[in-house]
């Protein structure tokens, strides 16, 4: 029975580490992956392809979240949201960190055998911006773009995979996806912002100093305009336009949460995009129909 605990107990921290038991980020990497599989095939992804999409979202996360967490153990011990992360809490080793990573990597190429070698280099772009991304906070001055990059790599392998090409829908749902994620991902700067100027980390809200806020809300709107650039080239009907609408409403609340630049709100503001992403799915399957 002790050794059962024991192992339960093992488990539950390497869970913790691949942060399953904070589900937010598979789901701002699914809203952009299931608007490409929407609007590459107008309305008819494929299900078997979106399946293994969908577990290749849950490794890459996972194996984003433990290499970060590799790279970062000293600075999260510094900062107080971070300092209890099984990592810089010594909760589990640096070799166990690194045998799970291996083993979500594997399955990610493992996936990759089956999309097929069309999408390779994106594949690598991805794990290369997966491994970098960790090691830009110490160097670059906005690491949320890089962050953004790799959040959007997956949208050009779906086109790929489902029309064997990229077009202008491609290559605008890039670059909107790369924006929000410098958006949510500034929000989420904020609460760690008084801590990562102590210890000298980079980060978008830093970089953007007292207009962290006004930047974050314009780049949003920028997201609102190319999604409707979108829906103009592609004759979306008025469910769409609608659902984006609402969806600006998620833009008012998130700015009134971090108007004080309080920690716990601009989490809130962070985890908030979730709603705007669904929103906005909603739209398109609302379109489709």
């Amino acid at each position: 029975m002790e050794k059962y605990n024991t192992t339960m107990s093992k488990i539950k921290l390497y869970l913790e580490l691949m942060r399953v038991d904070r589900p937010i980020g598979f789901y701002l990497l699914m809203w952009p992956v299931l608007w490409a599989f929407l609007i590459s095939t107008s309305g008819k992804p494929s299900v078997i392809y979106m399946l293994i999409f969908a577990v290749g979202i849950i490794a890459t996360r996972s194996a984003g979240c433990i290499i970060n967490d590799y790279f970062d153990q000293d600075i999260d011990k510094k900062v107080e949201r971070t300092k209890s992360r099984v990592l810089a809490s010594n909760k589990i080793s640096n070799r166990e960190a690194l045998s799970i990573f291996t083993i979500l990597i594997l399955i990610c190429l493992s996936l990759l055998l089956i999309l097929g070698l069309e999408i390779l280099i994106f594949a690598i772009l991805s794990f290369f911006l997966l491994i970098i991304y960790p090691l830009m906070k110490r160097y670059f001055k906005m690491p949320q773009l890089i962050l953004g990059l790799a959040f959007g790599s997956s949208i050009p392998m779906v086109f790929i995979v489902e029309t064997g090409n990229m077009d202008i829908n491609c290559f605008l749902l890039y670059f909107l996806t790369v924006i929000w994620a410098i958006v949510y991902d500034t929000y989420y700067a904020m609460a760690d912002k008084k801590d990562d100027e102590k210890i000298g980390v980079q980060s978008s809200a830093i970089f953007f100093g007292d207009n962290d806020i006004k930047i974050s809300k314009y780049l949003h709107f920028l997201v609102i305009t190319i999604f409707l650039v979108i829906g103009l080239l592609n004759n979306f009907n008025l469910f769409f336009y609608l659902c984006i609408l609402v969806s600006c409403l998620c833009i008012i609340y998130q700015n009134l949460l971090v108007s004080n630049r309080i920690p716990y709100q601009c989490i809130s503001a962070f985890e908030n995009n979730n709603i705007f992403g669904l929103i906005v799915t909603f739209g398109l399957i609302f379109n489709y129909l």
